[in-house]
Order: C-alpha cells, then sequence, then structure tokens
C-alpha cells in the first residue's frame, strides 16, 4: 500500500546530550572546589583567584576545553587522544549495526573528525583567545614568571615578540615577567623599554637568560649578559656585577624538563650554585617531569635550602598560565623596576625555600600512575565540571541547548518529506 503519511522522517538529532550537560553541570555545582592549588602541597590556595573576563565566560565551553588541553603532559595527550578514538569507533561500530553504512562514508567521516581535532589542537595552540587571569588578595604579594622567551629565541614564535610577551603576561595576571631567552638579551632590553615608572602601575619585564651550564639548561635572572649569568657557577673567574653599593650576582634556577641527577648544588656562600628550581614549567615536556617527579623536586628543595618556582617557559604559543610563582614583597608596588627586580632575587636569596609559593591551575594529575593516565579523559571531564564557576555553568548549559536546537533544526531542513 502506498504511504499517504506526511512528515515521515530520518533520525534526528537528540536533546539527550544536552539533557546530559545540563545535569551534569548542576549535579556538580555543589562539589566545586578552587582552580588554583598550591602546587607543592596541593591545597586550595585561598588568597588566590582566578578572574575570567566575559569574552572567557562567553566563550565558557570553548575556552574551558582549550584550557584543560594545554595543561595536560605528553603522556596525558597521548592518552586523551587515544581515548577519543576509541570512542569514535565504538560509536561509528554501534551506529552502523543499528542503521547501516558503507565503508568509504566511515572513512571519509573518520578523516573529517581526525582533520576536526587537529584544527582544534592547532586553535589551542595558535588562536588568539581571552585568558584567565590570577588576582591575590595581599596587595604585598607579587606574581612572577621565572622564564619566558620571545622570537629573539631561536625555538621562539616569529611573532613573539616583547610587546606580545608583555601583553601575554599581564593577561594572565602577572604583575613581573623575566625574559630569558636562549643566550640571547634583546628580548629583555626591547621589553624593559615598556616598563612603568612605578612597578605597580604595569607589567615589569625583566632581563635574564636560558643558558646550558653544567650540561643542564639554566636560568640566571637579573642578569644583562652572557659573563654575568656564568657567575653562578663560574667559582674561579669573573667578579659580581655591581649595582649601588652591593656586589650582586644572578640567582641561578634549574629548569626542567631536564636531568635533576646534574643539579649544580649551592656552595656555602649561596653565590655560585643553583638556588632555585623549578617545581612547574608550562611546557608539556615539563608538566610531564613536574608531575613524575614533584616529590623528587621537593627533597631537592629541602635538602639543599633550594626556592621552588613556576616558570611558563612560553615560547609564543598558547593563552593558558600554568602556574605563577609568588612572593611577599612590602611595598613592591611603589619600587622602580629596577628595584623590584633586586628585591626579588634578594628575597629568593636570602629566604630560599622559604621565599616563593607556586600557585598553579588545578589539573588531573597523573602523578605517574599508568590507571590515571588511561582514565585522562575522564579526569578532563571531571576537573572541568568540579572547577567550573557558577557563570561559567550557566554559560555551558545555554550553549548546550543551542547548539542542540540549531542541530535539531538543521537537520529537520534537510530532512525531505514523505509522502
Amino acid at each position: 500500500m502506498p504511504s499517504n503519511v506526511v512528515g515521515a522522517k530520518r533520525s534526528s538529532p537528540s536533546w539527550i546530550p544536552a539533557t546530559i550537560i545540563t545535569l551534569l553541570t548542576l549535579a556538580t555545582w555543589p562539589l566545586a572546589v578552587s582552580p588554583l592549588v598550591n602546587l607543592e602541597t596541593s591545597a586550595p590556595a585561598p588568597s588566590a583567584h582566578l578572574a575570567l573576563g566575559a569574552g572567557f565566560v562567553a566563550l565558557a565551553p570553548i575556552c574551558d576545553l582549550m584550557d584543560s588541553l594545554t595543561l595536560l603532559s605528553v603522556s596525558q595527550t597521548i592518552a586523551f587522544l587515544v581515548s577519543l578514538a576509541a570512542l569514535y569507533v565504538v560509536w561509528r561500530e554501534l551506529r552502523w549495526r543499528r542503521v547501516g553504512s558503507t565503508l568509504f562514508r566511515e572513512v571519509r567521516l573518520a578523516i573529517v573528525a581526525l582533520a576536526s581535532m587537529l584544527a582544534f589542537y592547532a586553535m589551542c595552540i595558535v588562536a588568539p583567545r581571552p585568558m584567565a587571569r590570577l588576582t591575590l588578595d595581599d596587595a604585598d604579594a607579587v606574581s612572577v614568571d621565572v622564564h619566558s622567551h620571545t622570537r629573539f629565541s631561536h625555538d621562539g614564535r616569529s611573532s613573539f615578540t616583547p610587546d606580545a610577551n608583555r601583553a601575554w603576561h599581564r593577561d594572565a595576571g602577572f604583575d613581573v615577567a623575566f625574559i630569558t631567552d636562549h643566550s640571547r638579551f634583546e628580548g629583555a632590553r626591547e621589553a624593559m623599554q615598556r616598563n612603568p615608572a612605578r612597578a605597580g602601575d604595569g607589567l615589569t619585564a625583566l632581563s635574564g637568560v636560558e643558558f646550558v651550564g653544567m650540561h643542564n639548561h639554566l636560568v640566571a635572572l637579573q642578569a644583562s649578559d652572557s659573563a654575568t649569568a656564568r657567575l653562578g657557577i663560574d667559582s674561579t673567574g669573573g667578579r659580581a656585577v655591581a649595582t649601588g653599593s652591593a656586589a650582586r650576582y644572578p640567582v641561578l634556577v634549574q629548569t626542567i624538563p631536564d636531568n635533576l641527577d646534574r643539579l649544580v648544588p649551592p656552595d656555602s656562600s649561596g653565590r655560585y650554585g643553583v638556588i632555585a628550581i623549578e617545581l612547574s614549567d608550562g611546557s608539556p615536556r615539563g608538566i610531564e617531569q613536574s608531575q613524575h617527579d614533584r616529590s623528587r623536586i621537593v627533597r631537592l628543595a629541602d635538602s639543599l635550602n633550594l626556592a621552588l618556582v613556576a616558570g611558563s617557559d612560553n615560547h609564543g604559543w598558547g593563552r593558558t598560565a600554568v602556574a605563577w610563582s609568588v612572593l611577599h614583597i612590602p611595598g613592591w608596588r611603589s619600587l622602580s623596576p629596577d628595584s623590584l627586580g633586586n628585591a626579588i632575587v634578594d628575597r629568593i636569596r636570602t629566604a630560599r625555600r622559604r621565599s616563593v609559593e607556586v600557585i598553579a591551575r588545578r589539573t588531573p594529575d597523573a602523578a605517574g600512575s599508568r590507571v590515571f593516565m588511561v582514565a585522562t579523559l575522564p579526569a578532563v571531564a571531571w576537573n572541568i565540571l568540579r572547577t567550573m564557576s557558577p557563570l561559567e555553568r550557566i554559560t555551558w548549559i545555554t550553549w548546550a541547548w543551542i547548539a542542540t536546537a540549531l542541530a535539531v533544526y538543521a537537520a529537520d531542513r534537510r530532512t525531505p518529506i514523505v509522502q
């Protein structure tokens, strides 16, 4: 019998995903925790907050996902992608059994899915977008990045000028950024030309350098030339740089990823050797070693009286700050940039282990566990759900229903009416 039913259609997109997102977002609201922690103890940092601008909140689903992906280590990124691929295969297999398909169509869809994922990752790395910004309750607390780069580094992004470096740090909530290009000082000198007269009136850029010393990658803070940088490891020659009436040696920071067995310990005078070590490094490989060797790094800091610090290691890629070095320097806002730089290195040199608190974004830390590594995908989802602010939750729910409504409308427009 010929069909005379009007409106018979192919299956259209379901409202179930939007419903699930809504229920999960609301159910986890009472379980919300601060998105920031003290990285050494993993305890909340009650005096530190993550400020989200209107643009970030409006694009919360995209910004939250991009931030989460760029906070992962190399191994976690691989585990995340493998899990997504496995879920995709299961989904397509179940759909094939239910409604049928062809090999050509599945190959085409797989290529589109892969290209979409690669494009999303590329956007995480290169696309301009709003940043989450650190704010501190204590007016005498200063947030510092001890390790960053510009286009003057051989591996820096060509568009990452000293001005772009300054803008990145300002958007992330840093008060001070040490420009530590590889064996070069042009970027630091250019960035310092834009410093405010008073440190509290804008971002302060300070000079430093990254170089290889005693087979390890080290950062020298407040070094303005290569000879000065090497004073911290060369106890046989050279003289300290005179600043005012005091002889000043650079503060040497051990970076990660690197071989911690080759760390150059400080001597009894405190002038030579490493006196600070990165607990956090913003590169994917740095995140990897921070997760795997965090306990060892803390033990080294305890045994050698080293300051624990955070470096973004930013080369111009991404819009996510992983961690901040926070120091207590009374009255720093009224100091000149040079005086603030001296106060920072003096604080690290004198207080050492007690000088810095590392505040970091809360992440699904695998900590070397294979089980947690395999569970990276659900761990990322859980971390997003429990660290969202109330406004982010509202935005997620709103976008979930808008996207689903648009998908249903588009499907209805494509489906022919059968008579």
